[in-house]
């Protein structure tokens, strides 16, 4: 029997997950204080709820909102590790063939109901059944559930799969059987009225780009007490993120959900009631190449593009110097893998420039750049920093002799055009990677299912590499082979890492406090265990 990477007895709380944008003034300045002495908890976004169904995959309001009510299996903490919450253990049997979760017995559906194995079962089962979100692919190797008991769940695998327990315990929410059951396909399950949910805090009414009221489960037992000092939370929707820090500063909510940009943060240094708490990212800035242009195909070619990246300078104008270089694909927030022998392409456009000209690449009409490599760079145009991130790319690899033209668009014409691989050079960000090896899966596997190759990379190496890592249950060897995978990565350069951005959450200190953010814009200051923690300022 091989056991899980943590054997807790003490639980712990939730995960949220993903997107924002919307619109919607609050013209309402109530008090965070009603006239019982119930605290209300107000936070800003800048998107409507767009899907009420936690089985599918979700925009970021979306699962703030739904995840604050859906219990997950396994949480995020403070330092990138997974902690328990429905489930305090896991472990793994038949030779990893098997993974089995301990439940908790004292959850309940707002319902009066206990929040048992079988929830879990039809959670994952549904999800299968329907290939719901990005959930379904992390199912890939079930071949069936059980649930002997109230709390135990055992996942039969096809095959031992080494980080699928953190992967499913991290990304799935538990929904009630009993309530989900009867709506027949869930595919089509809207789940927009009557809320029964396990989380702190469940929506009790909303009026659509404008606010969505959520009231407090009197049964949680991950909050100090037994529940939720917060009586009420309270989504208001803003047009932006400009609007909303200013209601923060006005005393219209109490949290902006949305981290500060770092070219507005020094807006709140002034106001002794703001305070600005700093986490780090699941995430990173990246440039992928894609292997499907004959050019960007030679590694001579993708490593000279690294060498005219100039990343300190990016970090320092971009991101005024709040960020960590990268070097490899896996992120120094996940310590235990990231390869520390692998160190960044030094920025050299000369050198750059003389690995082209010694691989066969020639200026025929002396303009300054070699005759075929001239390569289009797309990003998501509403993303600012990456906006600029082109732009200075563009500036420094005209250096090393490569032209390059800016492709920046509109999200989802940018996302469309990644997804099927029409674009030369993808630059953008990560959201949130919650392991390496489902990461690796993801993002190299010629045929990983849901996955992001946006590489479109096809290496029967790499492939290997991913497969013979993934089914590796002995941590240590799992940690080996997951840092080779980083240097072949890096050494072949399928991606050019920037940076890992640090995030700046502000919020109201003098009503509130407690917060306990877990790393990533999306996660932040809003998980479910976090606001199961806080308490108002007396």
């Amino acid at each position: 029997m091989v056991k899980g990477r943590w054997r807790l007895a003490v639980a712990l709380g939730v995960v949220a997950t993903l997107g924002v944008s919307g619109c919607g003034i609050n013209e309402d300045n109530a008090s965070s204080s009603s006239s019982t002495g119930d605290s209300v908890l107000r936070i800003g976004t800048t998107t409507d709820v767009s899907n009420f169904n936690p089985l599918q995959s979700l925009s970021k309001t979306d699962s703030w909102i739904l995840n604050a009510m859906y219990p997950h299996l396994l949480r995020i903490d403070e330092n990138a590790k997974k902690a328990p919450e429905l489930a305090k253990e896991y472990r793994y049997e038949d030779d990893g063939k098997t993974a089995v979760f301990v439940l908790r017995d004292d959850f309940k559906w707002t319902d009066g109901k206990p929040v048992v194995a079988e929830d879990v079962k039809f959670s994952a089962e549904m999800i299968m059944k329907y290939k719901l979100g990005n959930v379904a692919a992390k199912l890939t190797w079930v071949e069936s559930i059980e649930a002997p008991d109230a709390t135990t769940v055992k996942f039969k695998l096809s095959q031992p799969y080494a980080p699928f327990a953190e992967g499913v315990g991290f990304w799935m929410s538990v929904v009630p059987k009993h309530v989900f059951e009867p709506a027949g396909d869930l595919s089509k399950f809207p789940n927009d009225s009557n809320w029964v949910g396990a989380g702190p805090f469940v929506l009790d009414s909303m009026t659509k780009g404008q606010r969505y009221v959520m009231k407090r489960n009197e049964s949680y037992p991950l909050a100090p007490g037994g529940k939720a000092a917060v009586s009420q939370v309270e989504y208001r929707v803003y047009p932006d993120v400009n609007t909303m820090m200013l209601a923060l500063r006005n005393g219209d909510i109490d949290l902006m959900g949305t981290p500060v940009p770092v070219s507005a943060a020094k807006t709140f240094e002034g106001d002794s009631k703001i305070k600005m708490e700093k986490v780090g990212a699941l995430g990173f800035a990246h440039l992928t190449y894609n292997m499907k242009n004959k050019f960007l195909a030679d590694q001579e070619v993708r490593q000279a593009l690294s060498m005219s990246v100039d990343t300190k300078s990016i970090i320092s104008a971009v991101l005024q110097g709040d960020a960590q270089e990268m070097a490899g694909p896996i992120s120094p927030v996940f310590s235990d893998y990231d390869n520390s022998e692998v160190k960044p392409y030094a920025f050299d456009p000369a050198g750059a420039k003389a690995k082209l000209t010694a691989a066969g690449y020639k200026d025929a009409n002396n303009d300054g750049f070699f005759d075929e490599l001239a390569f289009g760079v797309a990003c998501d145009q509403s993303n600012a920093n990456m906006t600029r991130v082109v732009q200075l790319f563009r500036e420094s690899a005209a250096k090393a002799g490569i032209k390059l033209k800016n492709e920046c668009v509109e999200r989802n014409t940018f996302l469309s055009r990644t997804k099927s691989g029409e674009y030369d050079i993808d630059a953008s960000q990560w959201g949130v990677f919650d392991n390496p090896m489902d990461q690796l899966r993801s993002t190299y596997l010629s045929s990983n299912p849901g996955g992001i190759n946006y590489n479109l990379l096809e290496s029967a190496e790499i492939d290997k590499l991913i497969n013979d890592a993934a089914g590796t249950t002995d941590p240590e060897a799992f940690k080996t082979k997951i840092k080779n995978l980083d240097k072949v990565v890096h050494d072949q350069a399928y991606l050019t890492p920037l940076y890992v951005e640090n995030f700046r959450f502000a919020y109201n200190a003098s009503k509130f406090t407690g917060f306990n953010p877990s790393p990533s814009d999306l996660l932040g200051m809003v998980t479910a265990y976090s606001l199961a923690q806080v308490t108002p300022v007396k």
